[in-house]
């Protein structure tokens, strides 16, 4: 009888499941069945199992013996195969239930098998992918992996579920509880899985960045119920914390990072809970920082009020106030931007600093304006507290946004200047008489008992300032410093005197070198650190010694240099000075000058900008007019 060439084509498909008969004989005996499966064998188990399974099917398709002994045969042996599968399948699959409570080496290598055994059972299934369903065993496909993985994922699920809550943490809040001990039971597990779990798996299954998938999967669920509903501001700031912080720390930790790609995993939670979250946790921040920044303000105005004077350690005036500001500002922007995972989405902290600072000048002011016994003392210790918040958020820019950091600064550079100029407006007002006698005949024959004068009538007056702080003195001294010497200029463009040969313009070039280094080595001496100062009045001193028009152009064109805002006024009045010295020649001087300045307007660079003196000579204009015309 002729073979059905399809029926051979058939046969031909399902002969690659055949075992040779010799080689079968040849083998030495095996354990049975059930002894592999006693001893947790499940990978030669399951083999056993595939084995019967393909020798059943061959026998089923080739139809051999009468189709009613072979029909009671077959239902027999089916029916004792699929209760030895469901036997093995129990066994496994406790073994995969009792992954992460893994003891010792013999339980980690039965866990092996059992991994072993369900990728063999998935390399079965693969193997009839080809075949139509009426060509494979109706039990084929089995998805011992599909159900592998909802094992596990059951498993992730119940021990999140049934995790203890801490009794060692101290917390008012239950749902800081649930989070901290769900979020502690994830990280145990997960260290679990690298220490006994990852070893029974091959490389390529990647178990530990399933594991992490479910567990990440798992903790968002959980705080996603936790989020829909209202929080209190700590429970809020606790679960952000969580979200940004802890859980992440948690993933990179050194030996969990070494197997997770945690950028694989999606957001712990979305956008569209986080944001009301995060609004609430800011509002709350603000409220709070504001709240102690006006009360710490208030302590100190009070204090004030009530004629109090600064505490004095180590000899200097000492407020706690910019300390105090300073850590509680840190502390918050520092927490917000743990507690957000985002430095810029913290700067809104930031604000209670600006406002703060607001609060303070008016403050300030206030201390100004009322001159009572304490002023002095008070408005030194201001000074103390402008210099370390200035130096506070110089070095910690980063904690603030740009326009905060500028309104910042802007507000301690007013307050400064402030008290500033109520110090110095004083000394100013009580040498107004000694600097009269600059720039005149008297000066001419002995200006080194008046400046010595001066400078001796200055002394006793820094010396109120000595509890004041050494950065703070610095700064103060320094303005001091620039409009003393502002001032002796000025003086001397008043023209009080006239310096009509090249005799009397050297003498007095001489006696403004001798008084410049008087100036300097006193200013310098109490704490003033302008050193650059030191060379205006030689350089002006050179112009009165230079008698030649082209001379007098080259020097101003180096002082024009030196000093950006040395103008035509100046030059006008301090050339006057030179007696000898024409009208014409004077008006090409300025207007060579004029070009010069054009020209070198667009090279100056920002060191020489700062050099800014002459903008504070104030001189009247009158004979620049004159000249014009």
């Amino acid at each position: 009888m002729a073979t059905n060439p399809k029926m051979k084509e058939k046969r031909g498909k399902f002969n690659i499941f055949k075992r040779n008969p010799k080689m079968r004989d040849s083998t030495p005996a095996v354990p049975t069945f059930k002894q592999n499966l006693q001893a947790c064998r499940f990978v030669e188990a399951g083999q056993q199992l595939i084995t019967r399974e393909d020798r059943l099917f061959v026998l089923k398709q080739e139809g051999i013996g009468s189709k009613k002994k072979l029909l009671e045969e077959e239902e027999d042996s089916e029916a004792k195969l699929a209760k030895d599968y469901e036997d093995w399948l129990e066994l496994v699959m406790r073994m995969l239930e009792n992954s992460l409570s893994l003891k010792c080496t013999d339980e980690q290598e039965a866990l092996r098998e059992a991994v072993q055994a369900i990728l063999q059972e998935e390399e079965q299934d693969k193997r009839w992918e080809g075949f139509d369903e009426k060509e494979r065993p109706p039990w084929r496909p089995r998805h011992c992996k599909q159900n592998h993985d909802a094992l596990l994922e059951r498993l992730v699920q119940s021990r999140m579920e049934e995790t203890q809550l801490d009794s060692s943490v101290n917390l008012h809040s239950s749902v800081q509880n649930y989070i901290i001990s769900k979020g502690k039971q994830l990280k145990e597990d997960l260290l679990k899985v690298m220490t006994w779990v990852s070893s029974c798996y091959p490389e390529q299954e990647n178990v530990c960045q399933f594991y992490a998938m479910l567990y990440h999967q798992t903790f968002s669920a959980k705080l996603r119920d936790i989020a829909q509903y209202g929080l209190c501001d700590d429970d809020c700031f606790h679960l952000l914390h969580w979200v940004n912080y802890h859980y992440p720390s948690i993933l990179n930790d050194i030996k969990i990072k070494e197997v997770i790609d945690h950028t694989k995993l999606d957001l712990l939670l979305p956008e569209e809970m986080i944001r009301p979250l995060e609004r609430q946790f800011l509002t709350s921040k603000e409220n709070e920082v504001s709240t102690w920044l006006h009360r710490a303000l208030t302590r100190e105005e009070t204090s004030w009020k009530e004629g109090a004077f600064p505490e004095i350690v180590n000899q200097l005036y000492t407020c706690p106030l910019a300390i105090d500001v300073i850590e509680c500002i840190h502390g918050s922007v520092t927490s917000a931007r743990e507690v957000l995972g985002d430095g810029t989405k913290a700067w809104r902290v930031t604000c209670a600093m600006s406002n703060f600072l607001k609060e303070y000048k008016t403050f300030n002011d206030k201390v100004i304006k009322a001159k009572q016994t304490n002023t002095e003392a008070v408005l030194m210790a201001n000074l103390s507290c402008i210099t370390q918040f200035r130096e506070y958020i110089i070095k910690n820019a980063d904690l603030f946004p740009e326009y905060i950091k500028t309104d910042c600064l802007s507000l301690l550079t007013t307050m400064r200047e402030g008290s500033h100029y109520y110090f110095t407006a004083y000394v100013h007002k009580d040498l107004k008489e000694l600097y009269r006698r600059l720039g005149s005949y008297n000066w001419l024959k002995d200006s080194e008992s008046i400046c010595e004068e001066l400078l001796a009538k200055f002394d006793r007056h820094i010396q109120k300032f000595h509890n004041l702080d050494r950065k703070s003195c610095q700064e103060l001294f320094g303005r001091l410093h620039k409009e003393f010497l502002a001032e002796y200029v000025r003086r001397m463009m008043k023209q009080k005197i006239r310096l009509a040969d090249k005799e009397k313009q050297q003498k007095a070039a001489a006696r403004l070198c001798k008084d410049s280094e008087s100036i300097h080595a006193r200013m310098t001496a109490a704490g003033s650190s302008m050193v650059w100062l030191k060379d205006i009045l030689p350089k002006l001193a050179g112009l009165l010694k230079l008698q030649d028009p082209d001379s007098i152009k080259l020097e101003l064109v180096n002082l024009l240099r030196d000093y950006p805002d040395f103008s035509e006024r100046h030059i006008s009045a301090w050339l006057r000075l030179k007696a000898n010295l024409s009208a014409s020649d004077l008006k090409l001087i300025l207007k060579s000058f004029t070009c010069s300045q054009d020209q070198l307007n667009e090279e100056q660079d920002s060191l020489q900008l700062s050099k800014s003196f002459f903008s504070i000579v104030r001189t009247k204009n009158n004979l620049l007019l004159n000249l014009r015309r």
